[in-house]
């Protein structure tokens, strides 16, 4: 086995190791939570980042698909009594129709108007949402819904919920990397550094952007189940605006266009506004400055100076061991 591979294979031993044993280092429920939000916002991130950061297309509106798969698998759960996996594909497969409704028009437009039109879109449905009292229940939001329930085996508690969402991530991630290195991603790079040269090659740049729209949307459905689910309350409030620019934050901060960048970004933006709770009202000016700091003094995401820096150390210890063999040699 080459050294890389052998590198490669105890990565991802160590990082298997902290997934699983991380609840154990977890002293309350609290932190629990907060280590669940991230994982939602990674599945998130990740989903915006096909569409931003792969293809090429901006969006702002990405909270209202994350409302759209809650509120699908609430209703479905609190009304109908449906188990969490069902609730699950159904979510996936509504959210992901839904986003045609802003897909097809953004085919036409691009830029500060695709923008706009992502906002606009977002806030449509988060007034459905509050307004649309006989199915969302309005500003109340919906209670009571239950945790995942697979038929043969119902998860009880924070902790089995963890390793839930963990297995979602791991394998969004697998598929992302695989989507991407597969011919629909190669024609979705095409499209982001240039649609114009990507049709004229024979790409049908309007299928693959809609295929972008509905994987993107699918993503955000899922993390929509899982956060209904674990959270097993929701309402309006946790769908508005400024979700979709945290999202969007996450992609940018972390890095966009590559696959740790996500995973950096939620981490980030998660951990940070906890640290600094208990400034109440200022901690979000605080916030600000740190991402300002953030864009201004790591360009092109986080994510490139953390492999830089991986890469920097590697060297001192690879360049020590080195040395010390040199000596031991002359000796």
């Amino acid at each position: 086995m080459s050294k890389a591979k052998t590198s490669s294979l105890i990565k991802l031993i160590i990082g298997a190791a902290v997934l699983v044993f991380l609840p154990l280092a977890i002293p309350n429920s609290y932190i629990m939570q907060l280590v669940l939000n991230i994982l939602i916002y990674v599945i998130l991130a990740m989903g915006l980042n096909l569409l931003t950061g792969f293809t090429g297309i901006l969006s702002l509106g990405h909270a209202a698909f994350f409302g759209v798969g809650a509120y699908v698998s609430g209703i479905l759960n609190t009304r109908l009594g449906w188990p969490f996996w069902a609730t699950l594909i159904v979510s996936v497969v509504v959210t992901a129709l839904i986003s045609l409704f802003l897909a097809f028009p953004a085919l036409r437009v691009k830029g500060t108007y695709l923008v706009l039109m992502t906002i606009g879109f977002g806030e449509v449905i988060r007034l459905l949402l509050v307004n649309w009292i006989s199915l969302t229940n309005g500003p109340n939001g919906i209670v009571g819904i239950s945790y995942p329930d697979f038929g043969f085996f119902k998860l009880t508690n924070m902790t089995q919920c963890y390793y839930l969402a963990v297995i979602f991530v791991v394998l969004l991630m697998i598929y992302l990397k695989v989507l991407m290195k597969s011919r629909v991603g190669r024609c979705l790079l095409a499209i982001r550094d240039d649609d114009r040269a990507a049709e004229l090659v024979g790409i049908d740049v309007s299928q693959y952007k809609l295929k972008a729209f509905m994987i993107s949307a699918a993503y955000c459905a899922i993390a929509g189940t899982l956060y209904a689910h674990v959270i097993r309350y929701i309402s309006p409030d946790s769908f508005r605006a400024d979700e979709s620019q945290l999202i969007l934050c996450c992609v940018i901060i972390g890095g966009i266009g590559t696959f740790k960048g996500p995973v950096i970004g939620a981490v980030l933006l998660t951990i940070i506004p906890e640290l600094f709770r208990s400034l109440q009202d200022f901690r979000m000016v605080l916030y600000g400055v740190i991402l300002m700091i953030v864009i201004i003094f790591f360009p092109g995401g986080v994510a490139k100076y953390w492999d830089l820096l991986a890469a920097r150390v590697k060297n001192m210890v690879t360049g020590s061991k080195s040395k010390a063999g040199a000596a031991d040699a002359k000796k």
